[in-house]
């Protein structure tokens, strides 16, 4: 068996205080779910600029 330390026993309450419980509600939806938009219309605008759908002054999409 290992030895037993106050950090350990810290850590332990604190890793295993919310093993199991789901909280009620929306929880991290909205906040994922704004996040996801904001990156696919990241996405969109760079594959309009890679498209040249979208052209931007002094900017010349070469690769």
């Amino acid at each position: 068996m290992g030895q037993k330390t106050p950090l350990g026993s810290l850590l332990k309450a604190i890793g295993n205080s919310g093993q199991g419980k789901v909280v009620p509600g929306w929880g991290a939806a909205p906040v994922m779910t704004i996040i996801g938009v904001l990156l696919l219309v990241f996405l969109v605008i760079m594959l309009q600029i890679y498209n040249q759908s979208v052209l931007l002054q002094g900017f010349s999409v070469d690769w």
